[in-house]
């Protein structure tokens, strides 16, 4: 396998959870977005040729998996619901606004757990990666029930203070037909 193999590969894989995402949020049946994520891989791989390293492989697999969208909707034409080519295209577009809104802020968490004092970042790992309840936490740690669910309170506040303070301060995406 060459290497403009082995990167493709590696894009398409880093890309999975965003495309699955894209794709759950402009189709109707829960059951066709595996089925359309694995047409949109084997087409990805099929024009990989055609991708331009070093530009945006988002933009050019959502481009991809929009036309997949497209395509299965017109395919869905003899059913009673279906939407409109125009609907699916600014649902694209919001569902593309709120997965580049949600890598920013897993990417801010990321930052603010790194700079945690090490006994916080312990107890958020306990309770969050290792799912111990706050009983369970303070039974590890011998501290009082009530003074565990307080400092987890109180690194959540933490957390969530450090996360809007690295996110742009830029107005949120407005919903579908609302004002912007």
């Amino acid at each position: 396998m060459g290497s403009d193999q082995r990167e493709m590969m590696q894009l398409i894989a880093a890309h999975q959870s965003r495309l699955r995402g894209f794709l759950r949020c402009m189709l109707v049946r829960s059951n066709d977005v595996d089925d359309l994520l694995q047409e949109v891989n084997l087409v990805l791989w099929e024009k990989a040729d055609q991708f331009e390293t070093g530009t945006d492989f988002w933009a050019w697999s959502s481009q991809i998996a929009r036309f997949k969208v497209l395509n299965r909707i017109r395919a869905y034409s003899r059913e009673r619901l279906v939407f409109d080519e125009s609907f699916v295209a600014e649902l694209a577009e919001v569902a593309s606004e709120r997965t580049e809104l949600f890598e920013e802020r897993q990417e801010a968490l990321e930052q603010c757990l790194h700079a945690l004092p090490p006994a916080q970042r312990r107890m958020i790992d306990l309770r969050y990666i290792e799912s111990k309840s706050a009983i369970a936490i303070a039974e590890q740690l011998q501290r009082p029930v009530g003074s565990v669910r307080q400092t987890l309170y109180r690194i959540r506040q933490s957390l969530l203070a450090c996360i809007e303070s690295k996110l742009p301060t830029e107005p949120q995406p407005s919903a579908l037909g609302g004002p912007s």
